[in-house]
């Protein structure tokens, strides 16, 4: 039921919003079903600026605007049902970012639950990186892990970038920093140097430049594949305007490389592709340089 709806979004208007905090879809990839799942939502009405160029500084925020009147995105996670139960991102968590209504979590138990999973049934949490809104449900404030049973994964230079050190712009919460030390010393925290596969059906792919370790998943089965882009890309429309940067970026040129690689890749080999905050959690292809959702 929604009162595992936590936080300010138990009460927000855009709890039940299809295209942010209620966006939900199953993506299949051969035989194995692949659930996008939101914890809440981002608002780019106050925000304009944070996907663009200098020539564009509001470039996405323009072309998000022309779809839907008010700019909101999801905060996706994933879950990959098989022989091992993955979830790909942990959400914001039951918060609201500076007590300004621009990015609310909360919503990722109850979207679990609806799907017929307990926290306790996530085996694997591999994370596309450690900014705040993908590993918002590591851990209670007390540091308690909300997924008991699951051996995290995550790419070296991130926890050398956000735990290890600290110069992030976007710091940790303590609790998911203190969380993150405690499942390291139990050895539930694997560090990723190479791509690799992490689960039947899961590779790990590195993808830096949103965060120095940032990954994207690949999802295969029968030969076919879904990609994951963490926030490699953050709208559909970064696919067509790769210059577009966010201001969260850690190395802008870097990331703008990255984007550059994985749409040659989908225009080369194919594939559905989606990202952690792409409107409804949609997956899309990549035909002749444009996006075109599923």
């Amino acid at each position: 039921s929604s009162d595992l709806v936590e936080g300010p979004l138990a009460h927000h208007p855009l709890l039940t919003d299809p295209i942010s905090a209620a966006a939900a879809s199953v993506i299949q990839v051969g035989e194995r079903r692949l659930l996008a799942l939101s914890d809440g939502f981002l608002s780019l009405e106050q925000v304009r600026d944070f996907i663009g160029s200098p020539e564009s500084p509001t470039g996405a925020y323009d072309a998000l605007h022309e779809v839907h009147d008010e700019v909101r995105l999801p905060l996706g996670c994933f879950v990959v049902e098989g022989e091992s139960t993955v979830m790909i991102d942990a959400g914001f968590g039951p918060v609201d970012a500076f007590d300004r209504g621009i990015m609310v979590g909360g919503n990722l138990l109850h979207q679990l639950a609806l799907h017929g999973y307990q926290p306790a049934e996530i085996d694997v949490l591999a994370l596309s990186h450690l900014h705040l809104d993908h590993v918002g449900w590591l851990a209670r404030s007390d540091a308690e892990p909300v997924f008991p049973n699951a051996t995290v994964y995550l790419g070296r230079p991130d926890w050398d970038y956000f735990v290890e050190g600290d110069e992030a712009e976007l710091p940790l919460e303590p609790h998911i920093r203190a969380a993150l030390i405690a499942l390291a010393e139990r050895d539930r925290v694997v560090l990723l140097d190479d791509d690799r596969q992490i689960a039947p059906g899961v590779t790990q792919l590195g993808a830096p430049g949103h965060t120095p370790g940032h990954s994207l998943y690949a999802i295969h089965d029968h030969n076919e594949r879904a990609l994951l882009l963490g926030d490699a890309m953050y709208c559909p429309q970064q696919l067509s305007n790769s210059d577009w940067a966010a201001t969260s970026d850690v190395d802008a040129t870097l990331a703008r490389r990255t984007r550059e690689r994985y749409l040659r890749d989908l225009e080369a080999h194919g594939g559905a592709a989606v990202g952690c905050h792409f409107p409804e959690l949609r997956a899309g292809r990549v035909l002749g340089g444009a996006w075109r959702p599923q």
